[in-house]
């Protein structure tokens, strides 16, 4: 988004013109809605006034909240789930410490934040966005680069969300974010307090040792590393967040043994956010399961278990994996794949589908494994627990 555009949309005849438009415009068409919009408004200003409309509609699809921010695309796609940004907003809140967002983007931690009466404010080094974040925020944002922060980071809790994008497309380089994954994590180390949002498949190797790690989870969709430095963390501690339910797995928790046993009766299919965060072990404890290979999260058990944190089966039958034996089976139990899993197995759902063809019957879950060196088909029925 340019600076003028920027301006227009901040300032009292963009926000005039913003709430006084009607519902029921189509915003499913920028084009469409534009040439509606110029009935009325001049040709900048109705484009600009289109595309706040399709983005917010766009936003409240993706967040499942309708609010009155401004957009860009860019910064949208970027944007932390309210939910996420709520969760970390409670938790700095507790700090009593002045809070400053070195990469605000469209303000979406930062307004979070002040929404909690916490003193805070935002950097961000693209103008048109800073201002539309003092704008979504009601708190200052200033122009400048996170790598060097115009702030004694050293009486502050600092948020940084590294930019994962060069030039159009997405990187997944910690060496080319912005500012360096390198630099981010210095500075959250100088702070008194500090957290870093890290995407999920982040290699290992980038993760500070003896930091508090947190893989938070929203429905079925894995949003962010969380890594906490300073004042409130807790070195070394590993867990697991799922959102919006709010259950947590922790690494002081008992952990089954590793050695695996043979499958039973109930399968569980752990979460992401447990693998992520490699607390499979302590998950199967939590259950009363066991491992079925110690490379592979699928857990078993001779009794049914329920938790957020996985989803539990029956399982109807076992067979090593052939195409055609297992099109087989499906036809004589009259199954059909409703879902279809898999975990360290070469093929994909979508793939795996295909070779099945169309089958009638009743519906089942199909979990494709390797159990030492077995390529393994469990036929499942998916359990839910007692309401």
């Amino acid at each position: 988004m340019d600076l003028a555009r920027a301006r227009y949309l901040v300032s009292p005849a963009g926000k005039s013109a913003l709430a006084s438009l009607p519902a029921g415009l189509p915003v499913e068409s920028p084009g469409r809605l534009a040439t509606a919009l110029r009935r009325t408004f001049p040709a900048a200003e109705a484009s600009a006034l289109a595309e706040q409309l399709t983005l917010r509609a766009r936003a409240s699809r993706n967040h499942g909240i309708s609010r009155e921010f401004l957009y860009t695309a860019e910064g949208l796609e970027m944007m932390t789930h309210p939910l996420v940004a709520a969760r970390r907003a409670d938790r700095l809140a507790v700090y009593e410490r002045d809070v400053v967002d070195l990469t605000a983007g469209l303000g979406g931690d930062l307004h979070a934040v002040a929404a909690r009466d916490v003193p805070c404010a935002g950097l961000e080094r693209e103008p048109a966005t800073a201002l539309l974040a003092a704008a979504n925020t009601g708190v200052p944002v200033v122009r400048g680069d996170a790598a060097h922060p115009p702030f004694d980071v050293a009486r502050l809790a600092v948020v940084l969300d590294p930019s994962r994008r060069a030039g159009t497309s997405r990187t997944f380089d910690p060496a080319a974010y912005s500012p360096r994954w390198d630099a981010a994590v210095a500075i959250a180390t100088s702070a008194a307090a500090g957290v870093i949002k890290a995407q999920p498949g982040i290699d290992a190797s980038y993760i500070p040792p003896g930091i508090e790690l947190e893989a938070v989870q929203l429905g079925t969709s894995m949003r962010e590393l969380t890594i906490w430095f300073g004042q409130g963390a807790e070195p070394g501690i590993r867990r697991a967040v799922l959102l919006p339910a709010g259950e947590t797995l922790e690494s002081t928790e008992p952990e089954t043994p590793p050695e695996p046993r043979p499958p039973a009766t109930f399968l569980f299919d752990p979460e992401s956010c447990v693998t992520r965060s490699t607390l499979v072990r302590q998950l199967a404890h939590r259950l009363g399961a066991w491992m079925l290979d110690p490379h592979i999260a699928y857990l078993s058990a001779d009794a049914a278990a329920f938790s957020p944190l996985a989803a539990t089966f029956q399982v109807l039958d076992a067979l090593p994996f052939s195409v055609s034996r297992l099109k087989e089976r499906m036809r004589q139990g009259r199954w059909r794949a409703d879902e279809i899993r898999r975990r360290a197995f070469p093929v994909e759902p979508d793939e795996m589908r295909k070779l099945l063809g169309r089958l009638e019957g009743d519906p089942v879950t199909l979990l494709f494994t390797t159990i030492g060196s077995q390529r393994t088909v469990f036929i499942c029925r998916r359990l839910f627990a007692p309401a």
